[in-house]
């Protein structure tokens, strides 16, 4: 396991896994419902950029900014990364600085009932899955004998 981990390394592994499960962890009364994100850019300053489709409530009465996780996998990679940071919740396309979502999303937020999410990096952690060693069954029968018949701390 990799705690905050370089920039350029982070890009690199989010650009192969694409996808995150986004989960809002504020506590404010109206909160943004956890989503599966494509990632659509990862900018210079550590920003993490995607689109979510607008919630149903009042686009206003959600705070502006609130701690987020962001857990990337992918079926068949031998590894996951789990983000935690900021995000900021942008709906209007002059807020929105990220050159590559104002170039697909150009006139389209009202129309297309989606909002863009920037999730400012704090800290990152990265994951190496490791498979679990075969074990010998005669092994663990002839363990398991001798802790039930010489082991007095066995069933302590």
């Amino acid at each position: 396991m990799i705690q905050d981990i370089p920039l350029a390394f982070l890009s690199e592994k989010i650009k192969e896994l694409e996808n995150a499960l986004f989960m809002s962890e504020s506590n404010a009364l109206v909160n943004l419902p956890t989503h599966i994100a494509r990632i659509t850019e990862v900018d210079g300053e550590g920003n993490i950029w995607f689109i979510i489709p607008r919630p149903t409530q009042i686009i206003e009465s959600f705070s502006r900014e609130m701690p987020a996780k962001l857990d990337f996998f992918k079926k068949g990679k031998d590894f996951f990364l789990k983000i935690t940071g900021v995000a900021t919740i942008i709906w209007s396309l002059e807020e929105l600085t990220c050159a590559k979502l104002k170039m697909q999303l150009s006139g389209s937020f009202e129309k297309n009932n989606v909002v863009a999410v920037k999730v400012r990096v704090e800290g990152s952690e990265y994951v190496e899955k490791t498979p679990k060693p075969s074990s010998n069954p005669l092994l663990n029968v002839g363990s398991q004998v001798y802790n039930w018949l010489l082991n007095p701390l066995f069933n302590a």
